[in-house]
């Protein structure tokens, strides 16, 4: 099996199941260090890697990004070999793995790449498996923007809300309980659309302009913003006020 050939990846059907997906990456402690050390923004995701949670979204829109960032994958699932294939396929430029990809698994719009695709390097994205709680917070605050693009209708963003509570600006798909958290934030912070992207054909590309206009906000503007979400988050959603609420409405 070659590791750099998207389809050879994916020719052993039992791989998935041939490692403990339980623990962190190998290399998820070198993947981490390289990217404190990195002076590039970091894009990430925290969650499972199944189908649902649209993580193809982000390895897409990267690929059309004006910005530079790393991108930063934290999780596991039955998904990850599809993942790793098609930033496989993204890297080497290989328009059949990725035609291949988009009909089989993955939900890949070609059309996402136009004119602006980037010639990626190894290393550019980083899987690290999962990290426990001792570890993933900090990982989440590392993180420039916390990308979440289900397309699985959520009850409540809790991943966006967590990620923001860490200082993580988010970047959400506009539905379901993930247009409630964005909606929140962005009317705290007086800046409406500025945390989310419209789902649906064309996604990919509407991901990348959200990302790039986090990204080339100027550095003390950023900052600013990365705190006024965290403090939002800490008043509005944390466990006390939630358990006062939920004792209010229950008398």
């Amino acid at each position: 099996m070659d590791p750099n050939d998207a389809r050879s990846l994916l020719s052993a059907p039992a791989l998935a199941d041939g490692y403990d997906q339980e623990v962190p990456d190998p290399g998820a402690s070198a993947s981490l260090r390289r990217v404190a050390d990195s002076d590039r923004p970091v894009v990430g995701y925290l969650g499972k890697l199944i189908p649902q949670k649209g993580v193809e979204l982000l390895l897409v829109a990267r690929e059309v990004l004006a910005q530079d960032p790393v991108a930063l994958i934290v999780g596991f699932g039955s998904h990850r070999e599809w993942l790793t294939a098609l930033e496989i396929a993204l890297r080497n430029r290989d328009g059949g793995a990725l035609g291949w990809l988009s009909v089989g698994r993955l939900d890949v719009d070609l059309s996402t790449f136009g004119d602006r695709y980037r010639m990626g390097e190894d290393g550019d994205v980083l899987f690290t498996g999962r990290l426990d709680h001792r570890y993933a917070p900090g990982a989440v605050a590392a993180m420039d923007v916390l990308v979440v693009p289900s397309i699985l209708d959520e009850a409540f963003g809790m991943v966006a809300a967590e990620g923001a509570a860490s200082g993580a600006l988010p970047m959400v798909a506009r539905h379901s309980g993930l247009a409630e958290v964005a909606e929140a934030l962005e009317s705290d912070v007086g800046r409406p659309g500025l945390f989310s992207f419209e789902p649906g054909p064309g996604a990919g590309t509407r991901l990348a302009a959200g990302i790039d206009r986090l990204l080339s906000l100027p550095a003390r503007e950023r900052g600013e913003l990365r705190g006024a979400v965290s403090a939002f988050v800490a008043e509005t959603w944390s466990w006390d006020r939630t358990a006062a609420l939920l004792l209010a409405a229950a008398q």
